[in-house]
């Protein structure tokens, strides 16, 4: 499958910057302004536009475990930044799967080590790999700074800050590099209303043939992000393409669509890294205010997925899972004639996992239990009635009940 890889990143890191936002504060943007710094870094040492290419991918990829991170050690943990190993070597082993130019072991697993040996690894000096210490460069200043914002005592304090930290943080050979390239132009690249196009920049387009097993990995990573947001989605992703690649089998769709529904199931979610935890862990009712916060996850799966040359079938089956038939779904209101099959069973398939699942506020339904509610929404005119039909005894042996 032709995609623009990319885009791919540009959207993932969108989607990242969501989970670094909400659990430890960093500031908008925040993968992309590591990815321009570490990239530029790379290029003026003279690595090769392969290895700048993996510079900017680990850039992006580097805080990937932050909401596995979360759950395995807790927010306050999370939020000091202890046992961060786990956290590195999280990231390490998900981004693997990425279709690196060359190789990038290394990068993301050792971007909190320090040049004088008290990183998180211990590592010292040239034992820490080139990239990863370019990596722990713009990560941590612009953890620190906010490159991206306006304000005039910022260059200054970043200046001392790096050469006050060269030799003890930071590599002496990055730092020299980045003191070289820093000022007011690298500043206004970096902001808000600039990023974009400085990585675009910095990083030329990029498409490349991903075999749907590759992006089927890609996308199953992102899944564990997204549903170890929160203790209570755990499995919701992973279980809807499961059930969802079941059904497709079921219907006899070829193995390309079937992949590319399992894509759709996989990042239909992908939104709600923006979503804050207390309204997905909720344990009542949400208020009608909440209720069109969570609502928004549907508009921020497709303003991340529908962006990426060649996924625009997924991006569409995968944020309309909202969508009912009559009209009063989100995020689009499209009605029955409008919505693709493939939106359809997901929007069913969603339904089912979210009743079969244990919530703040209930216990998960027995399979019976479930479908009743989902013949009365086809009843209804909200939901495909043939779909619902098959469901039934498709899925049953899926049920609590059939696995004991």
């Amino acid at each position: 499958m032709k995609i623009g890889i990319n885009t791919l990143l540009f959207s993932i890191s969108q989607a990242l910057d969501c989970v670094e936002n909400a659990l430890l504060g960093v500031a908008t943007n925040h993968s992309r302004r590591v990815a321009c710094v570490s990239m530029r870094i790379c290029r003026r040492m003279g690595l090769s536009e392969a290895d700048v290419f993996d510079m900017g991918t680990c850039a992006v990829l580097h805080d990937n475990a932050l909401t596995e991170y979360m759950q395995a050690v807790g927010p306050e943990r999370c939020r000091r930044l202890e046992n961060l190993d786990i956290h590195c070597a999280a990231g390490e082993r998900n981004a693997r799967d990425f279709p690196f130019q060359g190789r990038a072991d290394g990068v993301v697993l050792h971007h909190h080590e320090n040049w004088d040996g008290s990183g998180v690894h211990k590592l010292r000096g040239e034992a820490i790999p080139l990239r990863a210490a370019a990596l722990r460069l713009a990560d941590n200043v612009d953890a620190r700074f906010s490159l991206g914002t306006a304000d005039p005592a910022l260059p200054e304090n970043v200046l001392a800050h790096v050469r006050r930290e060269r030799e003890r943080i930071y590599a002496p050979e990055t730092a020299d590099v980045f003191l070289e390239l820093f000022g007011e132009d690298m500043l206004q690249d970096l902001s808000d209303e600039r990023i974009d196009a400085s990585l675009t920049e910095v990083m030329p387009p990029l498409e490349g043939e991903l075999s749907m097993p590759q992006l089927l990995r890609i996308c199953r990573i992102f899944s564990g992000i997204i549903d170890a947001k929160s203790p209570f989605t755990k499995n919701h992703s992973q279980g809807i393409a499961e059930k969802t690649g079941y059904m497709a089998s079921f219907y006899g769709m070829d193995a390309e669509r079937r992949d590319m529904l399992g894509v759709a199931a996989h990042l239909h979610d992908l939104g709600k890294l923006s979503i804050p935890a207390d309204i997905l862990e909720k344990p009542g009712s949400l208020s009608e205010e909440e209720f069109l916060v969570m609502r928004g996850h549907a508009s921020m799966s497709w303003e991340i997925l529908s962006g990426v040359a060649g996924m625009e079938d997924i991006a569409l089956w995968a944020a309309g899972h909202h969508e009912k038939l009559d009209g009063t779904g989100y995020p689009f209101g499209r009605r029955a004639e409008e919505l693709p099959f493939e939106s359809r069973l997901l929007a069913c398939v969603d339904i089912y996992q979210a009743l079969t699942e244990e919530r703040p506020y209930r216990a998960g339904m027995e399979h019976r239990r479930a479908m009743y509610i989902l013949e009365g929404m086809a009843a209804h005119g909200k939901i495909d009635g043939d779909i619902v039909r098959k469901m039934g005894p498709a899925l049953e042996h899926f049920s609590p009940e059939k696995c004991s």
